[in-house]
Formats: structure tokens, C-alpha cells, sequence
């Protein structure tokens, strides 16, 4: 018994120093740099005729193909999204609560008194007229809104 726990323990040891001294490869933290997308031509020309003056576009593409630029204009960021061969399929601009046209805000005001305005976008889609979805808090309740360019509530 004493030769075999003998055994052991030196079987333990020696497999102990032979993992010690495998030499551990530290991984450098390499600096990655995504590589700035550049949207084809009929992409960028349909860009350029309704945003004109924008040059500061970012570009992607989503996962069904589309480009999408992301830029920031007036302290509103706005995301438009493009088919492949430049059709315009939608349009997300972003607005703090307190920068929301004052059509939007002045209806918010009277149907909601005791709300906060957290924040909404303006949403413009190929087939559906121009809406805003904004987030309010009222009476403790999160609450998002639709209202469209009017001013009336479309719940």
C-alpha cells in the first residue's frame, strides 16, 4: 500500500512539473479597427439628394442587405435605411424630451398634464405617413405614444 500511494504521489508530481513548465503564450490585446463601410454609388447619390450637407454619415449594413447611414444633425440623430440599388426605405430620427416639435409636445401636454417627456423618434416609412413614437412616464406607468404629424394620438 505504502509503495502504491508512493507511486501516486510521484505520478501527481511529475505531471504537476510537466504542465508547470508549458510556457503560457500571453495573447497581446491587438487594437481593432472595423473597417469603414462605403455604400455603393445609387446608395450614396439617393443619400446625397435628400440629406445634402451631411458628411459625416457613418455606414452599415443590416442583415437583409440594406445600407444604413447613421449621423447626427441639429443635436438629432437620424438613422435612413437603403435598398441596395438606392431605394429609400425608412427613416428613425431621434429627439430628446424637451426637443420634440411643439405640434407633438402641445398635444402631449393637454392629453397627458402630469407626464414626463422621456424621449421619441420620428419614424417616416415608404407606405405610411410620418409618425412620432415617444415615451412618456405618467403617473408612474412607462408609456409609449404614437401621434402623428398633426398632432393627433393614434393610440
Amino acid at each position: 500500500m505504502k509503495k502504491l500511494m508512493l507511486f501516486f504521489c510521484a505520478t501527481l508530481l511529475s505531471s504537476g512539473i510537466t504542465f508547470a513548465q508549458h510556457k503560457s503564450v500571453k495573447k497581446t490585446k491587438r487594437e481593432t479597427t472595423a473597417k469603414a463601410l462605403v455604400a455603393p454609388a445609387p446608395v450614396k447619390d439617393a443619400f446625397g439628394q435628400n440629406f445634402a450637407g451631411i458628411e459625416n454619415a457613418k455606414w452599415t449594413k443590416s442583415v437583409t442587405g440594406n445600407w444604413i447611414a447613421n449621423f447626427e444633425q441639429d443635436s438629432v440623430k437620424t438613422t435612413v435605411e437603403y435598398t441596395a440599388d438606392g431605394t429609400w426605405v425608412a427613416t428613425r430620427s431621434e429627439y430628446a424630451g424637451d426637443r420634440l416639435p411643439e405640434t407633438i409636445a402641445t398635444t402631449l401636454r393637454s392629453k397627458y398634464p402630469a407626464a414626463t417627456v422621456k424621449d421619441g423618434w420620428r419614424i417616416e416609412r415608404a407606405n405610411v405617413a410620418a409618425y412620432y413614437k415617444v415615451n412618456i412616464q405618467d403617473n408612474g406607468t412607462d408609456k409609449s405614444v404614437l401621434i402623428n404629424e398633426a398632432g393627433t394620438i393614434t393610440e
